[in-house]
């Protein structure tokens, strides 16, 4: 009976349903966000990966470390187990070991670097934030919540002077859990991050699926979790740059493109 009396409220246009706890301010929202980016430390994983090319929807199982200070370790493993690729950022450099190709690629920790294997193209940190089930925030002039009572979401609003960001929250029980964020400019969406399915790992709460989208790049990420832990320690060793080791290596930079 109380699924059913749910399903009436959520189908309802006309019932204005009010919150079920006092109202947030945004000032109070935004600092939740930060204080959920700033509790993941580190994280380890076993995911799967889908992302799509010019060629179409490519998968893979993706072992990844992070940590906080823009250190990023993703491998991708094929079916069995063999390496396809390795990228690491490590003190604003970047490395990138592709077994498929017999490549090797190193340059700045930048956005469009960690895309090349990623295909989406965020800072080190960004990614980290985003695994952690918060979202990167704009600088912004004002800010302002209200609450949608056909979704059961608090709406988070940042204006600055050229971005408009839109953040959607579950606030029950003041848990903020991330459920939508998207960053646009006059010209539209810039990026999209969606995340669910949460669960409580190490006394946080996580997504375990998180798909992020850049439209204007034609990018787009989804991850699911197969195993995933928070705040472990991480051998410092698996954020080594690695070497080319004979292959033929190649600096990147966001001008450099790379023949397919």
């Amino acid at each position: 009976m109380a699924a059913l009396a749910l399903l009436v409220l959520r189908g309802s246009s006309c019932l204005n349903v009010k919150r079920p706890y006092k109202a947030p301010t945004a000032k109070e929202v935004i600092a939740a966000l930060r204080v959920r980016s700033a509790r993941v430390r580190t994280m380890r994983g076993e995911t799967r990966m889908n992302h799509r090319t010019d060629q179409g929807k490519v998968k893979a199982t993706v072992r990844m470390m992070a940590s906080q200070g823009g250190r990023l370790r993703f491998d991708a493993v094929s079916p069995f187990d063999t390496p396809l690729a390795t990228l690491v950022t490590s003190g604003g450099r970047f490395a990138l070991v592709d077994a498929q190709k017999n490549r090797h690629y190193h340059g700045p920790a930048s956005p469009c670097n960690i895309a090349r294997l990623l295909r989406v193209a965020m800072q080190p940190d960004d990614m980290l934030t985003v695994l952690g089930g918060s979202t990167p925030i704009i600088e912004h002039k004002s800010a302002s919540v209200a609450w949608d009572d056909r979704a059961f979401e608090e709406v988070l609003t940042l204006k600055g002077s050229q971005l408009t960001q839109t953040v959607r929250l579950d606030g029950t029980d003041r848990r903020w859990d991330l459920r939508l964020s998207e960053i646009r400019d006059s010209e539209g969406l810039l990026l999209s991050i969606k995340a669910s399915d949460y669960k409580t790992r190490g006394g946080l709460r996580l997504p375990q699926r998180i798909k992020v989208e850049q439209p204007r790049n034609k990018a787009q990420l989804d991850v699911t979790f197969k195993q995933q832990e928070v705040n472990v320690k991480l051998p410092d060793a698996a954020f080594e740059l690695p070497e080319a080791r004979g292959m033929p290596s190649q600096k990147v930079d966001c001008t450099t493109v790379i023949k397919q």
